[in-house]
């Protein structure tokens, strides 16, 4: 059989914004592979033949040079869309079969030597709250499955840079001020689409659970949505989508930024606002299933009462740089500032218009930074719902 390359992809431990790590690995898959399809209908091998992988940590501020080996634990494939498949023939009997391999994005979690997540797993700090063990997608607990059973859809905003400066501003000074660039087009009002659409169209042969596109309101300024999901597959489908977006910017000359004020002054900031839902809130669990005794539009205001007791935590788990962000202006809530309401984008937290009308539906939490991890945004937005803090 023909040599397959998988991409294993891991958070590092930089900070005070972890950053993407990858690697390549050769793998010669067999007669045996056994074999899942995804959405597209292409086949994906099962997670089991992918075998654990080490690297440097010293390297990735991850383990000292004196024991510096962690482990890549692979917990999510998919197709990879940048990597060319390599041509192959082969004989099989009588019949000449002839194709081109698929090559493969493997999101890992990081252990270290002992076997025990590392410090920076924050993936398997969202698991062990939800009672889930390394590789699997099922629950332990009820509980857990009733966290499992939440929906988070996240969207997330970036900011393109050629050099040292954001698309679209000129080489000195500044462009016209904020107004025409969100959802804009034409070439004075939009920068950087190539690589937009080349990251839409890699995100969808991938099969990630990409929601939509958008230019946002400062130049060179976009967004991508991924959801909803529950809390484990749309960070894993975020990360993967931020790796090739990364990883096209390479080919197109552009660097992805998710500094939450990647230009200072008037300008707005980039975020990751997330929506999230319980099954109560959505009504698709039953009013004696509801938790903490709260349904539908109750369930949502009951969230927010509660998310108001523990706003320190919730901002530590939204990313370096948020008070830069949330000063008051720009649509946005100042950090040291806790209200909800309807359809209030200058609120922390937006009940959006068609929720409160029919009475049951979503909340949208607008502080997560654009750089926020979104493993730990959606394990303190569960904390919340579920009273763990």
């Amino acid at each position: 059989m023909p040599i397959t390359f998988a991409e294993y992809i891991w958070i590092d431990g930089s900070e005070p914004t972890p950053k993407l790590r990858s690697k390549t690995k050769s793998l010669q898959l067999s007669e045996t592979t056994k074999w899942e399809i995804d959405g597209n209908g292409i086949g994906i091998p099962e997670l089991q033949h992918f075998p654990d992988w080490g690297f440097d940590g010293s390297s990735t501020n991850q383990a000292t040079g004196s024991a510096s080996d962690c482990a890549l634990r692979p917990v999510f494939v998919c197709i990879d869309p940048v990597r060319e498949g390599v041509p192959f023939e082969f004989e099989d009997g009588s019949v000449s079969v002839q194709g081109a391999t698929r090559n493969f994005l493997v999101m890992c979690e990081v252990f270290n030597a002992d076997g025990t997540p590392h410090a920076t797993n924050a993936r398997a700090k969202l698991r062990e709250l939800i009672g889930v063990q390394p590789g699997h997608d099922k629950a332990g607990s009820s509980l857990g499955e009733k966290m499992m059973q939440c929906w988070f859809g996240l969207e997330q905003e970036y900011t393109l840079f050629k050099g040292s400066r954001p698309l679209g501003f000129p080489d000195n000074g500044y462009p016209s001020p904020q107004g025409p660039y969100y959802c804009g087009v034409g070439d004075d009002e939009v920068s950087g689409r190539p690589l937009v659409e080349a990251h839409m169209k890699a995100c969808a042969e991938s099969d990630l659970r990409l929601a939509g596109v958008n230019a946002e309101v400062m130049p060179g300024q976009w967004e991508f949505q991924i959801g909803p999901s529950d809390p484990l597959e749309v960070g894993d489908h975020l990360w993967i989508a931020r790796w090739l977006l990364y990883r096209l910017g390479e080919d197109h000359g552009i660097n992805a930024s998710l500094d939450q004020k990647p230009v200072r002054g008037d300008w707005n900031g980039a975020g990751m606002h997330t929506n999230f839902s319980t099954g109560p809130m959505r009504k698709t669990l039953t009013a004696e299933e509801a938790i903490n005794g709260k349904w539908g539009l109750d369930a949502i205001t009951d969230w927010c009462e509660e998310a108001g007791k523990h706003v320190e935590g919730h901002l530590a788990a939204y990313g370096a740089g948020i008070e830069q962000r949330l000063t008051g202006a720009h649509e946005t809530c100042r950090f040291d500032v806790y209200k909800y309401g309807t359809s209030d984008r200058t609120a922390s937290i937006r009940i959006p218009m068609q929720t409160a009308k029919d009475g049951y539906g979503y909340l949208e939490d607008r502080r997560p930074g654009a750089n926020a991890d979104p493993y730990a945004v959606a394990a303190v937005m569960l904390k919340t719902a579920f009273r763990l803090w």
